[in-house]
């Protein structure tokens, strides 16, 4: 019988399986990505009972199979339950947005516990009182670089110029990061950036998430969101429905669910 394994986690995604399955697909702190198997999760009132649901801190206990990646969880046992995420629908839009993006920027247990406690730092501020935009841009920047994609934001990716003088800047989007007109190459596409959004970007990918919002970048939001995006489609493939989900929440939406 293998050794059962513990770790705190956080759950990116279930799926049923079978009739009273469930596939779940964790954060770990110590195992990085993880998927399993929960045998007879739709109807345990023991060992699953409200712990594979997004939003709560859980400590799962879990058995690796040599034959599959899949783990067989054993259990799981609450640590802690985000209330505000089922109270306020922005935030409920905004911590499913951070769940789906890990799980399609992670890929198998390569992650080590950074991304684990970034997931966590972005969840506990989320789940304050403080705005959601400026928390998501310094997630998805800072989820860039622990994936492998750090973008160049505080200087030109091409000379290495200090952003700040006022040039003309830009975002090379195939080269993920900021440069300036000296560096643009002929024909590469590229969309203007202005300098004050490029400090801000800089600042939010580095700062811990519960500074996010506290300096002036906040007036930069918009445009730092689209930055933001195109250096994230680089990283990932297709839609995220969440995204459009979080775009939907907003009072301004035209398409608003509120």
């Amino acid at each position: 019988m293998p050794a059962e394994i513990a770790t705190p986690a956080f759950v990116l995604h279930t799926r049923p399986y079978g009739e009273s399955d469930r596939i779940v697909t964790l954060i770990t702190e110590h195992h990085g990505k993880l998927a399993g198997i929960a045998k007879g999760a739709k109807n345990s009132r023991r060992r699953f009972a409200g712990t594979l649901e997004p939003f709560v801190h859980i400590r799962v206990v879990f058995r690796q199979r040599h034959a599959t990646d899949l783990a067989f969880l054993v259990r799981c046992e609450l640590l802690e339950a985000l209330h505000p995420f089922r109270r306020d629908l922005e935030r409920y839009a905004a911590g499913s947005y951070v769940l789906e993006l890990t799980d399609r920027m992670v890929l198998g247990r390569e992650s080590g516990g950074d991304i684990y406690r970034l997931v966590q730092d972005a969840l506990t501020v989320l789940a304050g009182d403080g705005l959601c935009d400026p928390v998501l841009r310094a997630f998805e920047l800072q989820l860039l670089a622990a994936s492998g994609y750090a973008p160049v934001l505080d200087r030109c990716r091409g000379c290495g110029t200090a952003i700040g003088d006022g040039s003309a800047l830009y975002l090379a989007l195939e080269r993920g990061g900021i440069v300036c007109r000296s560096c643009v190459r002929p024909n590469e596409p590229v969309r203007p950036v202005s300098n004050d959004t490029a400090r801000a970007l800089a600042r939010l990918a580095v700062e811990p998430l519960a500074r996010a919002g506290t300096g002036d970048e906040t007036r930069h939001l918009v445009e730092a969101a689209s930055i933001a995006e195109h250096l994230l489609r680089g990283a990932t493939t297709g839609p995220l429905r969440s995204r459009t989900f979080l775009a939907r929440t907003r009072v301004d939406s035209p398409g608003t669910v509120r």
